[in-house]
């Protein structure tokens, strides 16, 4: 239930809510490798992956799923064998100074895909409670590969090409050597509409100043 809070307050800090055609690819069972130290004024790089070779170390099947407006689409989710993610982030001074973000899926034999770039922006990372991390950025650019316009078997052409979003892992808890085993990420975007990225650039920096 946290983390579904965490989740909505972030997508109305940064400009989405539920009810506005708001997307959510929620990814599970990702490993995390910061360059050094993590903290919430880090300077370095953050790679976030996953694979067949990196199942849910909890034992969940289910790594993968699409929400719209909060209401689970019936993916069924896809299994670590069927699922690949990477994305990577460089920081300086707790801000995102760039980055990917990368996400693809095996659905009926047929590989979709979703690419979007981070760019610089008011996210970063935030020390929340002292206990862990939540990095959160815009994203830009976002296209889909699948031909149909489907992922998962959902319907994304309303979210179009080069969509904009952004994208939250809430629960960072480095190790001594800067890395986390089990963590999850979602990447968030609504029907695209006029000022939306400014809206996002103006959440994510109201947000930054309230948890910081």
């Amino acid at each position: 239930m946290k983390k579904v809070a965490t989740l909505m307050a972030l997508a109305c800090s940064a400009g989405l809510a539920a009810g506005q055609d708001l997307l959510q690819i929620d990814i599970d069972a990702l490993s995390a490798q910061a360059s050094g130290p993590f903290s919430d004024t880090f300077t370095g790089d953050l790679l976030v992956f996953g694979s067949i070779a990196n199942p849910d170390v909890d034992g969940d099947t289910s790594i993968l799923d699409v929400i719209i407006d909060g209401n689970a689409q019936g993916t069924g989710g896809a299994t670590a064998a069927e699922f690949s993610f990477e994305m990577s982030i460089s920081f300086a001074g707790g801000d995102v100074v760039s980055g990917s973000l990368f996400v693809s899926a095996d659905a009926n034999g047929s590989e979709n895909t979703y690419r979007t770039d981070i760019p610089a922006s008011n996210g970063g990372a935030i020390l929340d409670a002292g206990s862990f991390f939540i990095v959160s950025a815009l994203t830009i650019n976002g296209n889909w590969t699948d031909e149909n316009g489907t992922f998962l078997g959902v319907d994304v052409t309303p979210w179009g090409r080069n969509v904009d979003g952004f994208f939250a892992q809430i629960d960072f808890q480095p190790d001594s050597r800067f890395r986390d085993i089990d963590t999850d990420v979602d990447v968030f975007m609504r029907v695209p509409a006029p000022a939306t990225a400014l809206g996002l650039v103006a959440g994510l920096g109201l947000m930054g100043r309230r948890r910081r």
